[in-house]
């Protein structure tokens, strides 16, 4: 299976730490409702740009693989992820295109078929709401004082293969994701913080044609 840096590794903690700091979760009395608002405020996003760190945790290496770049998403289904350090890899969406560059050379990943496919329809659907409609999966909503957690625990049987779950972070007062976390099959995890966020701001259609 062809390489992606966005990270994919997936999702259960009722206590997940951040640092200096713990957080704990915990059942949510009105799932629906909190849903709701989430899909609403996705709604609402025509363009995202934000910077991003990256930490991957490799169940052979002791010490995690840190990485850093920009994110941008656009509607309709125009997404491009940057990563600049330590080396730069762009995976570039637009509508039911998936390109993947890695040290200057496109990836060539028609091979993988059905799989990226999927990819690319769940990563589209983390940024724009649309994974409370993946039947792929199966959600859990849990809350800590300042933030919302959707846990998304795969039923379908491909991306049962690869992930074991996926923790989307939602800040309370912003109803904005700021955090990420994949959990693999393996034993892999990585974990994505977005910052610096711009909203509703426009963004250069280049943007999503050029690696």
């Amino acid at each position: 299976m062809f390489k992606f840096c966005f990270g994919f590794c997936f999702l259960f903690y009722v206590c997940l730490c951040s640092p200096g700091f713990a957080q704990t979760f915990k059942p949510v009395s009105n799932p629906e409702t909190i849903l709701d608002e989430l899909r609403k405020s996705s709604r609402s996003t025509n363009s995202i740009q934000a910077d991003f760190k990256e930490e991957k945790h490799l169940a052979v290496l002791k010490e995690p693989e840190k990485s850093s770049g920009i994110f941008y998403y656009k509607k309709n289904d125009k997404m491009r992820w940057e990563q600049q350090t330590p080396f730069k890899y762009i995976i570039l969406i637009n509508g039911n295109k998936l390109r993947v560059q890695e040290a200057g050379k496109e990836k060539n990943i028609g091979s993988a078929g059905r799989m990226a496919a999927q990819i690319k329809e769940l990563m589209i659907g983390l940024v724009n709401g649309d994974f409370q409609e993946n039947k792929a999966f199966k959600q859990i909503l849990m809350e800590s004082t300042d933030n919302y957690q959707v846990t998304l625990i795969p039923v379908n049987k491909r991306m049962k293969n690869v992930y074991s779950k996926i923790n989307l972070m939602f800040s309370k007062s912003t109803l904005r994701l700021k955090e990420l976390t994949f959990f693999e099959k393996s034993g892999d995890k990585n974990t994505m913080k977005f910052q610096n966020e711009k909203i509703n701001q426009p963004i250069a259609e280049s943007v999503f044609l050029n690696l």
